[in-house]
């Protein structure tokens, strides 16, 4: 039973997949071929954000308390 609904919820998708990017319409080599240059595109995504997106969240919030922090300067003093 819950592996029915597990099985309906992922052709579900599968079939939404297919639907919105129209790779139903093509050729079984040129679907694989496709799937594989998506899974490779999302992997290095991926793999980006896990390196780079701590360094550059860090800077931001760096960025942004040196910016709300910093004394103000007063003229004549």
């Amino acid at each position: 039973m819950v592996f029915n609904r597990v099985k309906n919820f992922i052709s579900y998708w599968y079939l939404q997949y297919l639907l919105a990017t129209s790779v139903y319409m093509l050729e079984p080599i040129e679907r694989r071929i496709f799937n594989c240059f998506l899974i490779i595109v999302l992997a290095m995504f991926m793999y980006t954000s896990y390196v780079f997106l701590p360094d550059h969240a860090r800077m931001i919030v760096y960025f942004i308390n040196s910016y709300i922090l910093q004394p103000e300067i007063v003229d004549g003093v």
